[in-house]
């Protein structure tokens, strides 16, 4: 967390702020759980500054300052589910300063969430969308730049990972487990390790991918990030890191675009729509859940944008609509 911020509100003699912050957020595996959890957490001592509310020791926030946080975000009309993450963040962080002895009590207990409502639903693509995708990636010119783009949207929709799962791919999580059978080992959200089997299609075009790698000379090691931007402007020799997640959104929004699908459709898309092409076509829902790494099975049942379609409508299933014989 921004330690001038802190400074700022409570003073650095009350307690060694740095220390607090870092056992806290370091307790967290993952670099993008981490930089949420600071973000949200941020983004309250912010608004304490910005309205000027005169704390002279962190034991003087209140219920009352939560409360009119909370309804700032939802003045500004923020999602319910997005307020009620940030909430959470700040609740967590409450409960550590409690631990800690800082903090008598959780000043963020008996502050109603929201309800949460989705506004904008994650959108997801149907089966011919997502091949109009994949067309539009083979009527590029093959440079490196598409070989990249190619190797990025395959395993987004034939894989349903996240975008921070995507990017923190190594060449060493490229396995082969048996002769025909190749799959990335993912560490996913929460501290999970999954085994992703690949589609044949999609190890196509990544082996087409570390072809073009392997002729550059790029690759050294299995520590390498497996997907790498083609250019750095800042060190040019050196393209060791992860691809960078705008460059995602980019690369999904040029070919959408270009395969004439102009929805809101973002990387996350490709996990609803992996989920509900899954199930859509027969894949028992525990499964599914279990292969993208769910805690549970309602959490995928509410990635699967398919299941309103009418014509799996329960209508059509109903017992006593059976063929009968009209009275004389």
């Amino acid at each position: 967390m921004n330690a001038l911020i802190l400074s700022n509100l409570f003073s650095s003699r009350d307690y060694p702020w740095e220390i607090v912050n870092y056992e806290f957020f370091q307790n967290f595996e993952s670099p993008h759980t981490r930089k949420c959890y600071e973000r949200d957490i941020q983004l309250f001592f912010d608004f304490l500054k910005i309205n000027q509310v005169k704390l002279s020791s962190v034991k003087e926030i209140k219920k009352v300052h939560i409360i009119a946080y909370k309804n700032i975000l939802q003045e500004k009309q923020q999602a319910p589910k997005t307020i009620c993450r940030k909430l959470s963040s700040l609740s967590s962080y409450f409960d550590f300063l409690v631990e800690k002895d800082i903090l008598d009590i959780n000043c963020c207990q008996g502050v109603r969430r929201p309800r949460q409502i989705v506004i904008n639903e994650t959108k997801d693509l149907s089966d011919k969308s997502v091949q109009k995708l994949f067309e539009a990636l083979f009527d590029e010119e093959e440079t490196p730049s598409v070989f990249l783009h190619r190797a990025v949207i395959f395993l987004l929709f034939s894989t349903g990972i996240r975008k921070a799962e995507l990017t923190s791919l190594k060449l060493k999580d490229y396995q082969q487990i048996s002769d025909s059978t190749y799959c990335l080992k993912i560490k996913a959200k929460g501290g999970k390790y999954l085994t992703k089997v690949l589609h044949p299609s999609a190890k196509m075009v990544l082996d087409q991918y570390l072809h073009f790698l392997c002729e550059s000379g790029d690759i050294i090691s299995g520590d390498e990030y497996l997907l790498r931007p083609t250019k750095n402007p800042k060190d040019p020799k050196n393209l060791n890191k992860p691809i960078n997640p705008k460059s995602i959104d980019y690369i999904l929004k040029k070919y959408c675009q270009k395969a004439g699908i102009f929805e809101r459709i973002s990387p996350h898309s490709a996990r609803a729509t992996y989920i509900g092409s899954a199930l859509e076509n027969g894949v028992e829902l525990w499964r599914v859940s279990l292969d993208v790494g769910h805690e549970s099975v309602r959490t995928t049942e509410i990635y699967n944008k398919r299941r309103s379609n009418i014509k799996n409508s329960p209508v059509h299933s109903l017992g006593f609509f059976k063929p009968f014989k009209k009275s004389a």
